[in-house]
């Protein structure tokens, strides 16, 4: 595991300041003398599966990838997180140990709250814990979705296609080039999104691209041909 560089934020804007203004806490100043800022380099584990969950993590910037793995060491992406989401916040509110695999793809800004400080926090203050309610809520959704993708898809080459539709519309900014997704993944890790290969992953990607639905600048990929891709999807 790799260990955590405190940095110097500052804390004079507040914690709502760094967060977007709708994602879960942001108004809970309270925190701001609670919290630990730290910088965390790609590949930081933040904390491993079946771990006693200490308290949550507060993803300020950059990116996550939340995983699960068999005993046999086969490895699931659950999905990437994004600014403003809670890691192992399941866990700290139920007291059982953590479900998840977090690891950092990028650099990245991190907050960690206290499980006991988190606590008397939202004991504290309804409108937080409603707010928190409703994250868990659209995780689970996202979990529903990512399912649906697993097991309702004919082919790798329709969840690989699904997958790039759902970026898109999480993350994708239209440019001259087509839609931008900054995946920060390797093959080995869209495939382990969609329990497929990563020869497969790099095969049907290289497909996409000579078919010019795609095309791919180191970890970025443009979607030139939208409808086309889903088509692919199925949708």
């Amino acid at each position: 595991m790799f260990s955590a560089k405190d940095v110097g934020f500052g804390s004079s804007n507040g914690f709502a300041a760094v967060l977007p203004c709708d994602a879960p806490l942001s108004a809970l100043r309270e925190l701001d003398h609670l919290r630990t800022t730290r910088c965390y380099p790609r590949g930081a584990v933040l904390f491993v599966e079946g771990q006693p969950a200490h308290g949550v993590h507060i993803l300020r910037e950059g990116r996550v990838k939340v995983s699960i793995a068999s005993p046999e060491g086969k490895t699931l992406v659950l999905r990437i997180s994004q600014p403003g989401d809670l890691l192992g916040m399941n866990a700290a509110l139920s007291g059982r140990p953590y479900a998840a695999t977090a690891e950092t793809l990028k650099r990245c800004r991190i907050d960690f709250v206290a499980r006991q400080d988190l606590l008397r926090l939202l004991d504290q203050d309804k409108k937080a814990y409603a707010s928190v309610a409703q994250a868990l809520s659209q995780k689970l959704y996202s979990v529903v979705e990512h399912t649906r993708l697993l097991f309702l898809s004919q082919s790798s080459s329709e969840k690989l296609a699904r997958l790039l539709m759902k970026w898109c519309d999480e993350q994708g900014r239209e440019t001259a080039q087509g839609i931008r997704i900054d995946s920060c993944l390797t093959h080995e890790e869209m495939a382990q999104m969609i329990c497929s290969s990563r020869e497969t992953v790099t095969r049907l990607l290289s497909d996409f691209r000579r078919r010019n639905i795609i095309s791919l600048i180191d970890h970025v990929i443009f979607v030139r041909n939208r409808e086309a891709l889903e088509a692919l999807a199925g949708l």
